[in-house]
């Protein structure tokens, strides 16, 4: 009996229960018409636009989330595939800079500090020293290796992707120096000042930012033209030295190479100004220390 039972009951029409499904919200809309008293025109626009649904602010914030989470989820999936993320996320460097920060807060809240002074020292002092150990190692160990060590094209494309690296970070860090020991005279009320000190730092970050700005870029393109030209030769892998080969009779390569040269000079006078200043400001430093 149960089975004739369940069998009658699913043996109605599939186009019944379809009907019988659309029906009931239907009615159930044209009582709540009919209870609220609603008349609604799909002609009539302004009819139309009296009884539509009229977003309340939970309504409209939950949008602008939903769009501010849209725009978060977008970035982090564009910052995933910059070599930012790799750093941060398959490298050490983010621990070597989390303990230096660790150190440093230690530091400024040991018992009997003044934390805002010993700061921007700290800043100062550090800058100073990360700005001249920088250009140590460029300077005088990293490029005189490299270039004794790789051919001549092969180390261009390294200093092709170091050069603006260095001098945009050499900049950064000397306005940081720079900013730092200014503000350290202010905390002080310009007791024990060095204007000499100010003056070098000042002329430190005007040399780099007008080197990266204004160098590095035109001595990157005429060596770039110098290497095609040089590859199309079938020159540029010697190391260590430079064989012009029978780019010696051609007059636009000499063109471009005194191009190159000019700009790589200038720059190279920069740098060593630079470096001149920054050993000069750590004589300062330990001067003012001991």
């Amino acid at each position: 009996m149960c089975n004739s039972e369940c069998n009658n009951d699913d043996s109605l029409p599939v186009q019944e229960v379809k009907e019988i499904k659309h029906t009931k919200p239907v009615k159930t809309l044209q009582r709540l018409k009919t209870e609220h008293n609603l008349v609604t025109d799909p002609a009539n626009e302004e009819k139309q636009k009296e009884v539509e649904y009229q977003p309340d602010l939970l309504a409209v914030s939950t949008q602008l989330t939903k769009a501010a989470y849209d725009v978060v989820q977008r970035e982090w999936s564009r910052f995933k595939l910059t070599n930012a993320y790799v750093v941060l996320t398959r490298t050490s460097q983010p621990f070597h800079l989390a303990l230096a920060v660790i150190v440093l807060l230690a530091w400024l809240n040991r018992p009997g500090s003044t934390g805002n002074l010993r700061g921007w020292k700290a800043l100062y002092v550090g800058a100073v020293a990360t700005h001249l150990g920088a250009q140590i190692w460029m300077t005088l160990v990293s490029g005189i290796v490299l270039y004794f060590n790789l051919p001549r094209h092969e180390f261009g494309r390294v200093q092709t992707v170091l050069f603006p690296v260095y001098y945009a970070f050499n900049a950064c860090v000397s306005l940081l120096a720079l900013l730092a020991y200014f503000r350290t005279l202010c905390l002080t009320q310009f007791k024990h000042s060095s204007y000499v000190q100010l003056l070098l730092l000042l002329a430190v970050f005007s040399i780099e930012a007008y080197v990266r700005l204004g160098l590095v870029h035109p001595m990157l393109v005429a060596k770039h033209i110098k290497t095609q030209m040089e590859e199309s030769a079938g020159g540029g892998q010697e190391v260590g030295r430079l064989v012009l080969g029978e780019l010696a009779h051609c007059p636009r390569y000499l063109r471009v190479l005194k191009k190159f040269r000019a700009y790589h000079s200038f720059i190279a006078m920069g740098t060593m100004i630079t470096l001149g200043c920054s050993l000069y400001s750590t004589m300062i430093v330990v001067d003012s220390i001991c």
